[in-house]
C-alpha cells in the first residue's frame, strides 16, 4: 500500500508540474507542447485516486488529511470550471489551480516526516502497525453511504456534459439545473444564419421563446420533420408520452407562424414578405435503409405497447443489444444524422440566394455536423445564447409530491 500511495503522490505532484509549464507555454504559443503528455499523467492521477479513495476506508494507515484534500483537488477542479463556466474560461483560473497542485502536495507531506528532509513520499514508518480497523471502516462506510449518492449523481451529470460538449459541439450542455441548449448566430457579408438546438420534449416557455423569430429583412425557416409519404413505417411515434412522463411539453407540429412553402416555392418570383417562410428541410423515410427501418419501428412498437416509458426504455434497450450490431448501429446513424445533415445543407444553399436571413431550429445533435458546414460555407460566428430546456430541479419536485 506505501509504494501505491507514494506513486499516486508522485504523479499528482508530476501533473502540477506539467500543468504549470503548459499553462505558461500556452500564452504565448498557440499550441501547448506538452499538452497531450499532460493529460496522459492527468488520466493517470485520476484513475489511481478511485481505489486509493476507497483503501482509505481498508487501511487506516493512510492518512485521510493528507489524500482526503488531494483526491477532492482533482476533482473539484473540473466541477468548479463545469459548475461556472467563467471559471472554465479563465486562464488566470487555470494557472492559479495548477500552481496549487505544484505547490501543495510538498507542504502536506512535510507534516508527516517528522521535520525530516523535504520529498514527495511517505517513510516507511507511517505504514507500520495494524493495516485494518473496524471502526475506521465502519466510520468511512456510514459517511459514504450519505456522500457517495449525491457524488454519483453530480458525476454522472459531469459526464453527460462531457458527452454532449463532444458530440453536439456544445449545443446541448447539462448542469445541475437542467439540459441547457445553445443558440448561435453566424454572418457572411449581408445574410444571417441562426442555428438553434432543439429537443422533441422541454419546457413549454423554452419552445416559446425560440418560436419568436426577428425579421431581419427576408427570412425563411428550414424546418425538421421527416416525412413518411410512402407509408413505409407500421409503428409511427410521437414523443407526447415521454413528455407526460416527465410533465413537459412535446415539439409535435411546426413550432414558427409564418408562411408554410414548398421546394418548390423557392423557385417562384420573389415577393415582399411581412413574416417568415417556413420549409421543411427534411428527407423522407423511404430514403433510409431497412436496418434504420427496422429499428425505428421497433422504437414505435415499444412506445406503443409498454405499459410505461420505463419498461419502453428497458424492452427497447434489450432489444438493442440482442439485434443491432456496430455495423448496424453505423448505418441507422448515417441514415438519422449524416445524410440529414446533407439535404439540410443542400436547402441551405438554395435558399441564401434569395434570403437575407436563415433560421435552422434542428435536433442538437444534428448540429455539429450542420456547423462544420455552415462553417465552411464561409459564415463566421458573431454571438450565441442558451436557454434552459428541461427543468430537472422542477420535474425532481413535481415528482417528489
Amino acid at each position: 500500500m506505501r509504494n501505491f500511495a507514494n506513486l499516486f503522490l508522485i504523479l499528482f505532484f508530476a501533473d502540477g508540474f506539467l500543468s504549470v509549464l503548459d499553462e505558461l507555454s500556452a500564452l504565448v504559443a498557440p499550441v501547448a507542447p506538452l499538452t497531450m503528455f499532460r493529460m496522459q499523467v492527468a488520466n493517470s492521477v485520476l484513475l489511481l485516486a478511485i481505489p486509493l479513495y476507497f483503501s482509505l476506508g481498508i487501511d487506516r494507515r493512510l492518512p485521510k488529511k493528507l489524500f482526503l484534500p488531494l483526491i477532492a483537488f482533482l476533482f473539484g477542479c473540473p466541477l468548479a470550471a463545469w459548475l461556472f463556466p467563467a471559471l472554465g474560461d479563465s486562464k488566470f483560473f487555470a494557472i492559479a489551480m495548477a500552481a496549487l497542485q505544484l505547490g501543495v502536495p510538498p507542504l502536506l507531506i512535510s507534516r508527516y516526516r517528522d521535520g525530516k528532509a523535504p520529498g514527495l513520499t511517505l517513510p516507511p514508518w507511517r505504514f507500520e502497525g495494524p493495516f485494518f480497523e473496524a471502526k475506521n471502516t465502519l466510520a468511512f462506510t456510514a459517511v459514504n453511504l450519505v456522500l457517495l449518492p449525491l457524488l454519483l449523481a453530480t458525476f454522472t451529470l459531469f459526464l453527460a456534459d462531457a458527452w454532449a460538449l463532444n458530440n453536439t459541439a456544445g449545443f446541448i450542455r447539462v448542469s445541475p439545473r437542467g439540459l441547457y441548449l445553445t443558440e448561435r448566430v453566424y454572418r457572411r457579408g449581408s445574410k444571417t444564419l441562426r442555428l438553434t438546438g432543439m429537443v422533441h420534449v422541454g419546457e413549454k416557455g423554452y419552445y416559446e421563446d425560440v418560436a419568436r423569430v426577428a425579421m431581419k429583412g427576408r427570412t425563411v425557416v428550414l424546418a425538421e420533420g421527416v416525412t413518411d409519404r410512402k407509408q413505409v413505417l407500421r409503428n409511427h411515434f410521437d414523443y407526447r408520452e415521454v413528455a407526460s412522463f416527465l410533465g413537459l411539453a412535446s415539439q409535435e407540429k411546426l413550432l414558427f407562424d409564418g408562411n408554410v412553402i414548398d421546394e418548390k416555392s423557392l423557385d417562384a418570383p420573389k415577393r415582399a414578405a411581412n413574416q417568415p417562410d417556413v420549409l421543411v428541410a427534411d428527407t423522407d423515410l423511404s430514403t433510409f435503409r431497412p436496418e434504420t427501418l427496422l429499428f425505428l419501428d421497433h422504437v414505435g412498437k415499444e412506445l406503443r405497447r409498454a405499459p410505461s416509458m420505463v419498461d419502453a426504455a428497458a424492452n427497447l434497450n434489450r432489444w438493442a443489444e440482442k439485434n443491432v450490431t456496430p455495423e448496424m448501429y453505423a448505418v441507422i446513424m448515417d441514415d438519422i444524422l449524416t445524410r440529414r445533415n446533407q439535404v439540410l445543407l443542400g436547402y441551405l444553399d438554395r435558399v441564401l440566394e434569395r434570403y437575407d436571413s436563415v433560421v435552422v431550429p434542428w435536433g442538437a445533435l444534428h448540429m455539429k455536423g450542420i456547423e462544420e458546414g455552415v462553417l465552411k460555407r464561409g459564415f463566421v460566428l458573431d454571438k450565441e445564447r442558451t436557454r434552459l430546456a428541461i427543468d430537472l430541479k422542477r420535474i425532481l419536485l413535481a415528482k417528489a409530491r
